[in-house]
């Protein structure tokens, strides 16, 4: 590892002797525009260009957008609550914000991920950041996604604007409808969004109807935004998502319901005059309720209750400050905690019912800062020295909670952890065309709710109850990453290489001392730190323009990751390739697309895990714009999986076959009042 780095070291001193041109500041975080709105002091990465292609579907969900980005992964259990994960990192390894908000599931099992209560239409960009880039918002080893609200707009004063988008997909039966409003009068302006989604047991390949993959969901929300003077502005945000008779075809419950309340309000102030020329400020609470059900499925042993819920109130401030012409400093403090309870009563014929924690009631309170250096020497290179600490403590906040967990010989008094988060990165522009970037940094993460207190948690993937323990020492990591970009006219190629040693690294092993309580399960694993594990891969990004009319992407993905005996670590993707060419002659475009995965033959025997086939799928996406009444109206229609390709992917749980051939079509249409 030590040798890695410091070829890293040496890649990177190497280019920084021979800078010769113009440097676009901070390449840590990446930001994805989703409403097309064009905002001047952004830079469009590479990122951004593929996101920019990519989303011609406006039914799209977010967790399709989440999985083209080349960085990120998608867990699977089901049609809907699809688990991100960032270069192999997910749960408590990596951080999902809305709008730099904390925000926690409240189902034990994983199924309720922070991003299904977000609808794309909510959104005005996603933020992604790696490895050591990622521990800004919050520490974690993995990195952030970081989704950012849309606001109201003052475009169109005392008009009212606004999208309704309707589309219908024939694998699933699936209907979506969306409408986004805005109203603006004087230094006041209001956004409205709503959405609903309707999706029955989607067809898999050669027409099998997979049962309990349906869903179905609302989401609502409503900004207000006061414009105080030309420099400062307060909002409020409220949003609020419903989901309901949601089905996990690779797990043995369903969800009766899952639904989520977010709250904000916010301060913003920025000028470019002063020296803190951005300061913002943002005080939240956030709830979540989450009911598993399998009162609609077959031969149920025993019918279980299990709801959870989270409660999560914080508040953060955060800005730049601009020390001279060359350099800047970036801060952010924040505070947040966090309740969690969840429990499982078993009915039994002929008994009466039993009744438990899965999450002993626990609460999590979070102080923490972060600060950012930027030093840009000349118009060829930047410097970035980044570091965070957050002191986080942990609590059992009720009797029966404590009474629970010290049935292990876990007596439990609360603890206290200081986490520690420091990176460096270089950016060099070594000609015209090539731009090199390096970074390397160390970070801490808390172990989850679940790997402190979990009490027999049922794993569907490899079929063990799951035991917390309160004795977890942190994870802590060491990275490196290097990426190179070209560019000539209008086509870019982006490589880039990462590694990552965690040390610690939280594992479930098997305690023959404990017997099963979930029916059928294979045994029991508690919760242990294993010395470390090694994480590496690279990624391809590629976009190019070789006639006005037409643009072609392709990228490229893999990911290593294996312990300390050299053993495969579970949940590892296989290579991937996305490559597309769109020709878009005026108002009409034709879109074709290819999706293909290796197989993957290096797996976690331990974990339940089987080798998965690899995979070469088709598609093809059609648009047509114009213009009706002065309304601007977009109509789009597509085949996927065009040859009905029956497949699933390494990170789908039971290796469930996802939808087969789908036949869409959808209509946009801007309001203009």
């Amino acid at each position: 590892m030590k040798k890695f780095i410091i070829f890293f070291l040496f890649i990177s001193s190497v280019f920084t002797a021979h800078a010769q041109n113009n440097i676009t500041v901070d390449d840590s975080v990446h930001i994805i525009e989703l409403q097309g709105v064009s905002v001047s002091s952004i830079k469009r990465t590479a990122q951004q260009q593929l996101f920019n292609f990519f989303k011609t579907n406006n039914a799209s969900t977010l967790e399709d957008i989440l999985s083209r980005l080349p960085e990120i992964s998608l867990l699977r259990r089901g049609a809907y609550g699809m688990e991100p994960s960032i270069r192999y990192f997910s749960g408590g390894q990596i951080n999902v914000l809305v709008d730099g908000m904390q925000i926690h599931g409240a189902c034990t099992d994983k199924m309720d991920p922070a991003t299904i209560y977000i609808e794309p239409i909510n959104l005005q960009n996603l933020q992604v950041q790696t490895a050591g880039n990622g521990f800004i918002n919050g520490s974690s080893i993995g990195g952030t996604v970081n989704m950012k609200m849309a606001e109201p707009d003052y475009l169109h004063n005392h008009q009212l604007t606004g999208v309704f988008n309707s589309g219908y997909q024939t694998a699933a039966n699936n209907f979506y409808e969306s409408l986004r409003l805005n109203y603006s009068a004087g230094k006041w302006a209001i956004g409205a969004s709503g959405t609903y989604r309707n999706s029955k047991n989607y067809r898999s390949g050669g027409g099998k109807v997979i049962p309990f993959s349906q869903y179905e969901k609302v989401n609502y929300s409503l900004s207000v935004k006061f414009q105080q003077d030309k420099y400062t502005y307060f909002k409020a945000d409220v949003l609020a998502d419903d989901g309901w008779n949601i089905g996990y075809a690779a797990l043995p419950m369903d969800v009766g319901y899952a639904a989520a309340r977010i709250a904000s309000v916010s301060m913003y102030k920025e000028n470019s005059t002063k020296r803190l020329y951005k300061w913002q400020t943002k005080i939240y609470a956030n709830s979540v309720r989450h009911f598993m059900d399998d009162t609609k499925r077959p031969f149920v042993p025993m019918h279980m209750d299990m709801p959870g819920e989270s409660k999560t109130v914080g508040i953060y401030t955060e800005g730049e400050i601009r020390m001279n012409r060359k350099q800047k400093i970036i801060f952010r403090a924040d505070g947040a905690s966090t309740f969690l309870k969840a429990s499982m009563t078993m009915y039994q014929g002929g008994q009466l019912p039993m009744y438990m924690l899965t999450w002993p009631d626990n609460r999590k309170n979070q102080l923490g800062t972060s600060a950012s250096w930027l030093w840009q020497p000349d118009s060829l290179q930047q410097l970035k020295l980044s570091g965070r600490i957050d002191f986080v403590s942990s609590q059992l906040v009720s009797k029966e909670a404590k009474d629970q967990v010290s049935i292990f010989d876990n007596a439990f008094e609360g603890r206290k952890d200081l986490l520690k988060n420091l990176s460096a990165q270089i950016s060099k522009k070594i000609s015209r065309r090539l731009k090199v970037t390096s970074s390397i940094g160390y970070s801490e993460r808390m172990p989850t709710a679940t790997e402190l207190f979990g009490f027999y948690l049922f794993n569907a993937s490899d079929g063990y109850d799951y035991i917390g323990n309160p004795k977890l020492k942190t994870e802590r990591a060491l990275q490196a990453d290097v990426s190179v970009l070209y560019s000539w006219q209008r086509s870019r190629i982006q490589v880039t290489a990462y590694c990552s040693k965690v040390n610690n690294v939280i594992a479930g092993t098997i305690n023959p001392a404990l017997s099963t309580m979930t029916i059928g399960a294979s045994g029991v694993k508690s919760f242990v730190n294993i010395p470390y594990a090694i994480v590496a891969g690279a990624e391809v990004g590629g976009f190019f323009k070789p006639m006005p009319a037409v643009d072609i992407v392709s990228t490229i993905r893999y990911t290593l990751a294996r312990d300390n005996k050299n053993d495969p670590l579970p949940f590892v993707a296989p290579i991937k390739n996305i490559t597309a060419a769109r020709y878009q002659p005026k108002n009409f475009s034709m879109q074709l697309e290819s999706e293909a995965a290796l197989s993957q033959n290096q797996v976690s025997r331990q974990y339940g895990e089987d080798a998965t086939a690899g995979f070469v799928l088709l598609h093809c996406r059609l648009g047509y714009n114009t213009s009706i009444f002065k309304n601007n109206v977009e109509l789009q229609a597509g085949v996927e999986n065009i040859f009905d390709k029956k497949y699933h992917e390494h990170l789908d749980w039971g290796n469930i076959a996802r939808p087969g051939r789908n036949l869409y079509v959808q209509l946009k249409v801007a309001l203009n009042n």
